[in-house]
């Protein structure tokens, strides 16, 4: 695996409420995350001595919180932001919320998230999101505020609190998806032209992007099993937990 060229630190308050930290950051032009709630972190400096000292020197600076390198919890897994950059992320634990005096150049707001309601799938929905293409709709936690919780920052948080448990193996959360949409078409009235060949399906008729978007992207029982989910009349585009993509075309 690639090394990692950044590092987010994730501040865990075990207070009278469990709270996990999270900052909106500054809306910058060319900032592929401008303005997306996040944790603080950044890329690596040349007098980082490691990753560690990447996350606790971005906390520092982004929101005024010193921590040192015995608060560490643990390290968690790698994740990939955008398309190629990969990012290690610390989980650290702190005994109360702490204020964040945020530098104005990084950030704009910082908000502790009681983890009631990162755990509640009734929060969570896929949405399109600020910046985005309308028809892509992403996994989002409502924080009661324009921008939506989703991204890079969703999925990390993901795997923390271990949503997805039970559902078995990650990678296969796309296909059922996908599989789900794909029988959900048929009830409708579509016919299946080509089943299931590696991660193609296809079938025949225009695809009801509305009711597909009614049924497959309200809050619901169960947190959300994809990356993001495309839908048009001609295709539909699901990316699973693992990345994967599968697709459903109409002719």
């Amino acid at each position: 695996m690639a090394e990692a060229e950044a590092a987010v630190a994730i501040l865990h308050a075990r207070g009278t409420e469990e709270s996990v930290l999270l900052i909106r950051r500054a809306e910058r032009q060319g900032d592929p995350w401008s303005g997306h709630w996040s944790f603080p972190g950044g890329r690596r400096g040349p007098g980082d001595r490691d990753l560690l000292d990447t996350a606790l020197r971005e906390l520092a600076e982004e929101c005024s919180i010193e921590l040192g390198p015995e608060r560490l919890q643990c390290a968690l897994p790698h994740a990939k932001a955008g398309q190629r950059m990969l990012v290690a992320p610390f989980l650290f634990q702190v005994e109360c919320e702490l204020p964040a005096v945020l530098d104005p150049r990084e950030a704009v707001a910082a908000r502790w998230v009681p983890l009631r309601e990162l755990k509640d799938p009734a929060r969570h929905s896929i949405r399109c999101v600020p910046g985005q293409p309308p028809e892509i709709g992403y996994p989002a936690v409502d924080l009661n505020d324009r921008v939506p919780l989703w991204g890079f920052t969703y999925r990390v948080l993901g795997g923390w609190l271990d949503l997805h448990a039970g559902r078995g193996p990650i990678e296969q959360a796309g296909f059922q998806m996908a599989s789900l949409i794909l029988d959900f078409l048929v009830k409708y009235g579509l016919v299946i032209e080509q089943g299931w060949t590696e991660n193609v399906a296809r079938v025949k008729g225009r695809i009801p992007v509305d009711r597909v978007l009614a049924r497959f992207t309200a809050p619901g029982r169960d947190f959300p099993a994809v990356t993001a989910l495309e839908v048009t009349p001609a295709c539909v585009r699901v990316a699973g937990l693992a990345l994967e993509e599968y697709f459903i075309f109409a002719s």
